[in-house]
């Protein structure tokens, strides 16, 4: 598991301006989010049960910019070498969307080295355009389409980033 100031070093965030927090289900009711977000938040029933369970402590985290919660995310372990990453972006995460795109990247490879993770899967809607492409400038793959998958029936794609590690002697 990770501490923020760890990832915020890893990440080259300044931990002033720009930081990790460790994410707390309430951070969600400080964001406003793009309509497909809302969308998605209205398909489950229990929405607000799933996300005070879901996330693991030491792997989910908020960032922020000045202040302000710009996003939640983190990984799920799936089982060994194998993790699910999340993302919940909010509506003014495009004011600072390359320093977190970059941050994003380095959490990515910095959490795939330190927990040998071999493979980082996404779920991505199909209705998503944004996510989508925001998935494929971080490198991760598309797979495959999930047919009705979503909570709301939609279709999703399964995307993935694979890491090799050399082990060191």
């Amino acid at each position: 598991m990770f501490t923020t100031i760890e990832l915020n070093q890893a990440m080259r965030l300044d931990a002033i301006n720009y930081k990790l927090v460790p994410f707390h289900h309430t951070h969600l009711n400080f964001m406003k989010f793009r309509e497909s977000e809302n969308q998605l938040f209205k398909s489950f029933e229990d929405y607000p049960e799933r996300i005070k369970r879901g996330p693991v402590e030491g792997l989910s985290f908020s960032g922020l910019a000045h202040g302000e919660i710009v996003c939640c995310f983190g990984i799920i372990p799936i089982w060994e070498g194998v993790y699910e990453a999340w993302l919940i972006p909010c509506l003014d995460l495009n004011k600072n969307k390359f320093k977190f795109h970059k941050a994003s990247l380095r959490f990515f490879n910095y959490v795939a080295q330190k927990l040998k993770i071999h493979r980082l899967q996404i779920n991505v809607s199909s209705q998503n355009g944004l996510a989508y492409k925001w998935a494929k400038s971080c490198y991760f793959l598309e797979e495959g389409l999930l047919k009705k998958f979503g909570p709301d029936q939609t279709d999703y794609y399964m995307m993935s980033r694979l890491f090799e590690f050399e082990e060191k002697e």
